[in-house]
């Protein structure tokens, strides 16, 4: 099977190229992994997370720099798909204008379906992270307003299903699309490395539907801008699997999963408004205390998705114990 996309970037090929063979700049694009490589024909190319973790291997099939790079490579993220046979990836730049056209094509063998849906679905994702890194108009787009208008925080509603689509389809991760197959997912239904964003969107969308998430959406300027999910932390299986909660611990006990942004419209105390909605809802629905999670390090906008440390602590949580990179902290609710 073969799956293409392009786009053109206000960069040089050379530059494009800089940032497919960089690994500091990889991670900034390809699902926050670096990549490492010779970039012979025939030598070995790993792209691997921050915690050493390999995410795809495999070798280097062309290097014509800076004009063409096809990779022969496996994904190791999960294993089911490292089970399946490697796949081709070719990387074209031609000069376009003042510019460059990025052609992104995927040879998938039959042999690897899974890994044809992945691609068939998600594969542009690399494409849009890219132009953000070395295209600097892509990032004047995601600049922080200076001022913004009035916040106005509504209670998701089936009524409100189209406003949480545009959000999630159009703002949400634009400055961070590695994560724009989440569609804040992972609360509600848990984490899976081979769940498309078509398969996310779905599944959220029918559980909106039947008023089974309960969330929070920021408005400013006429249109959805911050989301925050939250609810009775038992009822949040995503939350209680990946941090491995106990139920007995969570006896009308509350969490604030995450909360997502828009990039122009981030540090002018949305999340904070969001915060102290979701706590008086848990309180009016007789939740005694309310919990959650910042990381100990984030390192990045998108990756406080948890809510930042700070933030918690200024709104009267307090340390309750540690899991892992995570912070859990607490609060009571009168």
């Amino acid at each position: 099977m073969t799956i293409s996309f392009q786009l053109t970037v206000s960069a040089s090929p050379a530059a494009v190229w800089k940032a497919l063979t960089d690994g500091e700049l990889t991670r900034r694009f390809y699902y926050d992994m670096t990549v490492a490589s010779d970039w012979r024909p025939g030598s070995a190319v790993e792209y691997s997370f921050s915690q050493g973790q390999a995410g795809e291997s495999g070798v280097v099939r062309s290097a014509e720099p800076p004009t063409l790079l096809a990779l022969e490579t496996r994904f190791l993220f999960d294993q089911t798909l490292a089970a399946e046979p490697a796949h081709l990836t070719r990387w074209e730049l031609s000069p376009d204008g003042s510019g460059t056209l990025v052609k992104l094509t995927y040879e998938v063998p039959a042999g690897a379906p899974l890994a044809a849906r992945l691609l068939g679905s998600d594969g542009e994702v690399p494409l849009r992270g890219l132009r953000l890194v070395v295209d600097p108009a892509a990032r004047a787009e995601l600049e922080r307003l200076p001022e913004i208008g009035p916040v106005e925080v509504r209670d998701l509603t089936p009524a409100l299903l189209a406003d949480y689509q545009r959000f999630f389809d159009q703002d949400a991760f634009r400055d961070h699309p590695s994560w724009a197959a989440c569609y804040c997912s992972e609360t509600n239904i848990g984490e899976s490395a081979v769940r498309t964003a078509s398969d996310n969107r779905a599944d959220m969308s029918r559980l909106i539907e039947a008023g089974e998430v309960t969330a929070l959406l920021a408005y400013s300027d006429g249109r959805p801008v911050g989301w925050c999910n939250y609810g009775p932390t038992t009822q949040l299986a995503g939350v209680m699997s990946k941090l491995k909660l106990e139920a007995a611990d969570h006896s009308a006990v509350g969490s604030i999963a995450c909360f997502v942004i828009a990039a122009p419209y981030r540090r002018h105390g949305i999340a904070e408004l969001m915060l102290e909605a979701a706590c008086r809802r848990l309180a009016a629905a007789g939740c005694r205390a309310v919990e959650a999670y910042p990381r100990s390090e984030t390192g990045s906008d998108p990756g406080a998705y948890r809510g930042p440390l700070e933030m918690y602590l200024r709104s009267g949580f307090e340390p309750y114990r540690e899991a892992g990179r995570t912070l859990i902290v607490r609060k009571a609710l009168a």
